[in-house]
């Protein structure tokens, strides 16, 4: 059983930038509050001089595990909501594989990546890592992520033991604001990125797999 998910005129999309800045600004201090947590608590256990060995061990491997993950978020959000190499330019695209390789070190996906390298329009590799990212979401129990088709057409494809597409997250694609969570700031941020362009997104899910599919004018 196939659902497509045909894009709708949006309910709203009057957001201001202020607003928009500060859903998305909520949602990467979201994202980064969990590994910056793990360090400072990793840390306290070191401070205590009277800490056991294999406690000590422990914060040691939260330390590691925290630091990592948070890296792989600052890297991530430098490159799909930042101002990374400055208007107009162009991002490598081997970049943005190893920042969502090393994002997905951090999530039980994993990430099949396929799509040619070399460089790209900064906006088509921000919504491609967006949709990247929210690919992962959709498989929370674990799965595989493909990446096909080349940086102007491409598709994001899950797959895994359970699937999850939430209509928030199918409107805030399709660039509705209304009742908009930070969670899927980023993906209303995908959104108005490829309609300056002219270009468009579509969600299509099946028992199997949810696919994101961007096209570029």
């Amino acid at each position: 059983m196939s659902e497509a998910f045909e894009t709708p005129p949006p309910e709203n999309d009057n957001l201001d930038a202020i607003a928009l800045s500060a859903l998305l600004s909520s949602r990467v201090c979201h994202d980064l509050i969990n590994p910056v947590g793990a360090i400072s608590s990793g840390l306290e256990v070191l401070d205590d001089p009277d800490m056991e060995e294999t406690m000590r061990d422990a914060a040691l491997d939260l330390l590691r595990s925290g630091a990592k993950k948070a890296l792989a978020l600052l890297s991530y959000a430098r490159l799909a909501y930042g101002a990374a190499g400055g208007f107009g330019a162009q991002i490598s695209l081997e970049d943005a594989q190893k920042a969502l390789v090393d994002l997905y070190g951090t999530v039980k996906a994993d990430l099949d990546w396929r799509l040619e390298t070399g460089l790209a329009a900064k906006e088509n590799v921000k919504v491609l890592m967006i949709l990247a990212y929210t690919a992962s979401d959709s498989v929370p129990r674990g799965g595989t992520v493909i990446i096909d088709g080349d940086i102007e057409n491409f598709t994001v494809t899950a797959s895994g033991k359970k699937l999850l597409l939430q209509e928030d997250l199918v409107r805030a694609l399709y660039g509705d604001a209304s009742s908009l969570a930070p969670k899927f700031t980023p993906a209303l941020l995908a959104s108005k990125i490829v309609a300056s362009t002219g270009g468009s997104i579509s969600v299509e899910k099946t028992d199997e797999t949810v696919t994101f599919k961007a096209a570029f004018s």
